[in-house]
């Protein structure tokens, strides 16, 4: 009898044990928010290491994510466009996408952009080792899926004009010297009246205000990208 006391308990623990696994487990529910853990993950166009790679994303980069697919999660890119990332590289968070708001879209271009202040200016430089300053915007934007123009004139026709007054982070802001036609200049705003940017030959990526100073007497234009 006493040895059958000591086997029941035995296997009573035993079951306990093994039922620890499934009643302990979180179970991941979407939408929700990931965090990128790992540096130059591939952003890829569908489910698998075969498909094309749409672009890379650094350490730091929060992303909406829809719905687990074997070991890829589909992200959120922009403009209601798709991608995969594998899940080995992201740490979700239980969110409600819809109430993050486009504010927190900006401040994830932000959030990229600080990535890479110190990074020293070359003039044709897109990066990541060296960039011009509309190689910088362009390079930031394509991280998250946004394609936009290369020079920074040309980057007037992306997006949605926003006034002086209505900036945002995420924000491409816009410099034009007097007598000139075209923007000789853009950077990304940041808030409290700075942007990022790449200013100029033996300069580096770094902070510099829009109100005041040079940038605030040249000041031209704003677009949002991510409206």
């Amino acid at each position: 009898m006493h040895i059958q006391k000591k086997l029941a308990a035995f296997v009573a623990v035993l079951m306990l044990l093994l039922a620890l696994p499934t009643t302990t487990a979180i179970a991941e529910t979407f939408p929700c928010v990931g965090i990128v853990v790992a540096t130059d993950v591939n952003v890829r166009a569908g489910a698998g290491t075969d498909y094309e790679i749409l672009s890379r994303v650094n350490a730091g980069v929060t992303l909406d994510v829809f719905e687990r697919i074997g070991n890829w999660f589909k992200i959120g890119i922009g403009d209601g466009k798709t991608a995969y990332i594998s899940a080995d590289f992201v740490s979700t968070r239980p969110q409600d996408v819809a109430a993050r708001g486009n504010f927190t879209a900006g401040n994830r271009v932000v959030q990229i952009a600080k990535q890479y202040l110190g990074t020293p200016y070359v003039y044709g430089g897109s990066g990541p080792s060296g960039f011009d300053c509309s190689g910088f915007t362009s390079f930031v934007y394509r991280q998250l899926g946004y394609n936009i123009n290369r020079v920074a004139n040309d980057q007037l026709a992306n997006g949605v004009p926003v006034s002086k007054n209505e900036l945002r982070p995420g924000d491409l802001v816009m410099f034009k010297r007097p007598g000139n036609s075209a923007v000789h200049h853009v950077g990304i705003y940041v808030g409290d009246g700075m942007m990022i940017h790449s200013p100029q030959t033996g300069d580096v990526v770094r902070y510099t205000s829009i109100t005041t100073g040079y940038y605030g007497n040249v000041y031209y234009a704003a677009r949002r990208i991510i409206h």
